[in-house]
């Protein structure tokens, strides 16, 4: 309760500097008008919209922001059945692997010149940020939530494995090494204590894929994946090394549905650097190292990057509006509270100043590789993660036939 209170308090302060820096000859009457507002569930990213929503609404007396987060599980079916049904809202965050669905499907407006030109976006973001929303020289989205994976180190339980969190491991091979080392059982030889926290299945099989496959991991041309190859089995070999077998490092059966590495089940953790605000609301007092994920041997640290996309929905009666509320949440002053409030990377060119973690932002500008997924089709690779982990089915038989639901899946996307 205590914690609670002091990020309420954090949030009302920063939402009153932010307030203080609004001209007044910004603040103009608006008629009144309502903008519905969705994206998913992620415990910094509400209060740093709370606090970005009341700043708009003094920026824009008349306008009303009402916002909705769907838990994450659930997002994805709720914005697609609202848009075919024509009831979506306003403005939401689509990831960048559905936006030829979205386009292609006509849902979404593009970004109007009166608030910002393909100019002022491919100046302004990461090109790689941009290029999957932008179709016949417009955009339909400006990007939010850009991420990369980096590695997550308990420093307490570290040491008291033997391990050094200040040299943290360079490969996989001594990351497996290390994971095997921190994990703990009991006499029955269950565990107790995950080597590495191993429930944010996309961070782990996306860093993988893309460091063994150095070609496209999604063809869209030939609208199939390609991680049955030798370089895609070397990938899901590393998986099986880390989940089967006695000298597993983690289990899906192991507190199952738990944040194991922020409850101090757990020594490391690949995720994003928003994890940040998380392990700060529900582990406040963990000491954590951020390290670069861990390499394949003779390979360079490649880290997968993905991002959303704010958008505007096709039907929107206030588009004009919701392009402004949109572009609101991603200029300077967005980007500073998705920063501080809720543990983003900058995605903007002149704010790369604000993350002060060298890990974060050196990964950010040298060793990030776009992801080029296509489609809601992470269910396929997850249900192939926990079939490595919870069957000894030979691993060739259980990537083909998650190959044959992807290529489907990928083929649904992209018709």
């Amino acid at each position: 309760m205590r914690e609670t209170r002091r990020i309420i308090l954090i949030t009302l302060a920063v939402v009153t500097g932010l307030a203080m820096t609004v001209p007044p000859d910004r603040v103009a009457a608006q008629p009144p008008i309502t903008i519905t507002h969705w994206q998913h569930f992620h415990e910094g990213r509400v209060m740093a919209l709370g606090g970005l929503k009341q700043v708009f609404e003094r920026q824009h007396p008349g306008v009303r922001i009402v916002t909705d987060f769907p838990p994450y599980a659930g997002f994805f079916e709720k914005m697609v059945t609202s848009l075919v049904a024509g009831t979506g809202p306003d403005v939401f965050q689509a990831p960048h692997f559905m936006a030829e669905q979205l386009i292609n499907g006509g849902f979404l407006a593009p970004v109007p010149d009166s608030v910002a030109t393909s100019t002022d976006i491919e100046r302004t973001f990461f090109k790689w940020t941009t290029e999957r929303f932008k179709r016949g020289g417009r955009h339909y989205g400006l990007p939010v939530d850009v991420q990369h994976i980096v590695l997550f180190i308990n420093d307490d339980l570290a040491r008291a494995a033997g391990l050094d969190p200040a040299r943290p491991p360079a490969t996989w091979d001594e990351l497996i090494a290390q994971a095997r080392r921190a994990t703990r059982r009991d006499a029955r030889g269950e565990i107790v204590q995950a080597g590495l926290d191993t429930r944010y299945k996309q961070a782990i099989y996306a860093t993988l894929l893309y460091q063994f496959i150095d070609g496209p991991v999604v063809n869209a041309a030939r609208r199939e994946v390609t991680y049955n190859s030798p370089a895609g089995q070397d990938a899901f070999r590393v998986i099986e090394s880390l989940l089967r077998g006695p000298n597993a490092v983690d289990s899906p059966r192991f507190l199952p549905g738990s944040r194991k590495f922020e409850l101090k089940r757990a020594v490391f953790y690949l995720n994003h650097p928003v994890a940040r605000s998380v392990i700060g609301l529900i582990g406040p007092d963990i000491k954590y190292t951020v390290a670069p994920v861990p390499a394949v041997s003779g390979k360079p640290p490649i880290a997968p990057g993905s991002h959303w996309a704010y958008v505007v929905n096709a039907k929107s009666r206030n588009a004009e509006m919701a392009w402004r509320w949109a572009e609101f949440l991603t200029s300077r002053v967005g980007m500073r509270a998705w920063i501080k409030e809720a543990g983003d990377a900058p995605y903007r060119m002149d704010v790369l100043d604000l993350e002060t973690n060298t890990v974060v932002r050196d990964t950010l500008m040298r060793h990030t590789r776009v992801t080029d997924f296509a489609g809601f089709c992470y269910p396929v690779l997850d249900d192939l993660v926990d079939a490595l982990a919870l069957t000894t089915r030979p691993l060739a038989d259980i990537v083909n036939e998650a190959k044959a639901k992807h290529d489907a899946c990928v083929r649904e996307a992209l018709k």
